[in-house]
């Protein structure tokens, strides 16, 4: 069954397929460029995704581009008070902090142009895959303004320090091929066969046992604020919550018998 939001004038699109849920960025004449509408539209397709119990995101842009960062035309603007400004910030922050946080795996189709703010989106989800022509870049201290996201973080644990530090400060374009390469992304796809990929990430991810997957994602996201013995812990009653579960015993009936498991998350 699918169930899509098709408000012309939206920002975003929601669609729901079966356990797959998608969020499109739905500017195209502007590159999706972003807008506060268009980050509460991330955030509601999130929240909405949550409430449906969807197993996986998948958060794409329409078009010709993933997302090309701020509309510069609204940054032109003379007029925003200070308040607005700190609100506008804040509202890009908590957008990607959604990502980064929410329940289930979030992959990022990058087809296009992932700039700026969109650099920062698709750095927030958990995959991301990208064409091979695609362009991700990071310009932000050479047009007087910053970086946010937490790449300063996300960057430097997928790169190291010295190569974060570069591809920040340089402005340094990577096509799809080289970000993959240097482990920026996950994997990059000839254009036409990025759907299909996704497509089949997607449907691998919606398998599996959905509590399992929200312990590894909580915890993967403690990784370098925690420490070694804190993981450790933390794994232990993670192993010992999901053996309380149905799907526990539905992946162990599942093993012994030689078939797909069928989870429900509970």
């Amino acid at each position: 069954m699918t169930k899509t939001n098709t408000a012309p004038e939206s920002p975003t699109v929601y669609q729901r397929e079966g356990d797959v849920a998608s969020i499109r960025l739905n500017r195209p004449d502007s590159l999706n460029a972003v807008t506060p509408e268009l980050y509460a539209g991330i955030q509601d397709g999130l929240d909405r995704a949550e409430a449906e119990d969807a197993r996986v995101v998948v958060l794409e842009g329409a078009g010709r581009a993933f997302c090309v960062g701020a509309d510069m035309e609204q940054h032109s603007e003379t007029d925003r008070s200070a308040k607005e400004r700190r609100e506008y910030v804040w509202q890009a922050q908590d957008a990607c902090k959604a990502v980064q946080t929410h329940p289930r795996p979030v992959v990022a189709k990058v087809q296009g142009y992932a700039i700026g703010a969109g650099a920062e989106l698709a750095l927030s989800a958990d995959f991301i895959l990208m064409a091979e022509e695609a362009e991700m870049r990071f310009p932000e201290v050479g047009i007087g303004t910053y970086i946010g996201g937490g790449v300063t973080y996300t960057l430097t644990q997928r790169v190291g320090r010295a190569r974060a530090k570069e591809l920040i400060l340089s402005a340094a374009t990577l096509t799809g091929e080289e970000a993959a390469e240097e482990g920026v992304v996950t994997s990059y796809h000839p254009a036409t066969a990025l759907d299909n990929a996704v497509d089949e990430l997607a449907t691998d991810l919606a398998g599996n046992a959905p509590i399992s997957m929200e312990f590894a994602k909580t915890q993967f996201g403690r990784v370098g604020e925690a420490n070694r013995a804190d993981m450790l812990t933390a794994e232990a009653e993670a192993l010992l919550a999901c053996m309380t579960t149905d799907d526990w015993q539905e992946g162990i009936d599942a093993f012994a018998e030689d078939r797909d498991p069928t989870f429900e998350g509970h």
